[in-house]
């Protein structure tokens, strides 16, 4: 039987009896560091409001990073920030409630943010919205793996930005939204928690969704990490704004078969070879 998982932020009183060494504790103290970093910087004045679910949604998010980020991974698949209906309600990275509840098993307490807005309310697993691209991605991964034992073996998801930026209307805001010049002290930022966090977990393959992530991996690769070979993949981000993006999940998978990531998840032979043996019979 597996053993429950207990976030720190809420128990400081067993913090000590945990291995110090640990994997996640290091990731979760990358975080915080990312975090303090972020409060300092002067941001564009379009956006008006900030949600940081790996503050608010604290519980969550560390039984995220326990349960399934606490060993070395080849292959990290690098998203840029929360969206309003996935992490930004469960703490997970492309959070859809569902996924993360019935699939990943994580479910929690969510606080809320400092100013919450009206037309984006934090409920946490009360949510009755869906994610589409959390929906479209862990279920490509749940179809691929079978388990998330198989997916994260290997692998894990990690956001370049901790936090959902917004218009007081509610209207969503990215890093990709804004130039360059206006984001140079944030990718200064987080351009080096991304390279700390590409170490501790010895990354070798990167798997950028979407186009902004690819180019701010290779800008920070070529940058700060020349010593080592990392690759950088792309596949479309699963969000429903992008142009001809209705059939993502077949894209996806075609994309990451030609890739050659499936050898790295076990149950995709199985599922091929069920697929055969279902038409012979």
């Amino acid at each position: 039987m597996e053993s429950e998982v207990v976030s720190s932020y809420f128990s400081r009183e067993n913090e000590n009896q945990r291995a110090s060494n640990e994997i996640s504790d290091d990731f979760l103290h990358l975080v915080d560091e990312l975090n303090n970093s972020l409060e300092n910087i002067k941001l564009p004045r379009a956006i008006e409001c900030i949600y940081n679910p790996t503050l608010y949604a604290r519980q969550t998010f560390e039984i995220y990073i326990r349960k399934y980020c606490n060993t070395k991974k080849d292959i990290m698949y690098f998203g840029m920030n929360p969206g309003p209906w996935g992490m930004s309600q469960t703490g997970v990275p492309f959070g859809e409630i569902k996924s993360v509840r019935d699939w990943l098993g994580i479910d929690g307490p969510v606080n809320k943010p400092l100013n919450e807005i009206k037309n984006r309310p934090v409920q946490g697993f009360q949510c009755t919205r869906t994610e589409v691209s959390g929906k479209r991605f862990w279920g490509v991964i749940k179809e691929i793996c079978g388990t998330p034992d198989n997916f994260f073996k290997t692998s894990f998801v990690y956001n370049y930005l901790p936090q959902q930026w917004m218009k007081n209307s509610g209207c969503n805001l990215t890093p990709g939204d804004f130039k360059v010049s206006e984001m140079q002290g944030l990718f200064s930022i987080c351009d080096e928690t991304f390279i700390k966090v590409l170490e501790l977990y010895e990354v070798k393959i990167i798997v950028a969704i979407g186009k902004f992530c690819e180019i701010r991996a290779q800008k920070a690769i070529k940058q700060h990490c020349t010593s080592r070979n990392i690759q950088v993949l792309y596949i479309p981000h699963p969000s429903p704004r992008a142009v001809n993006n209705n059939n993502w999940e077949t894209k996806a998978v075609e994309c990451m078969k030609n890739l050659n990531l499936l050898q790295y998840y076990q149950n995709i032979t199985d599922r091929e070879h069920n697929q055969k043996k279902r038409k012979i019979i």
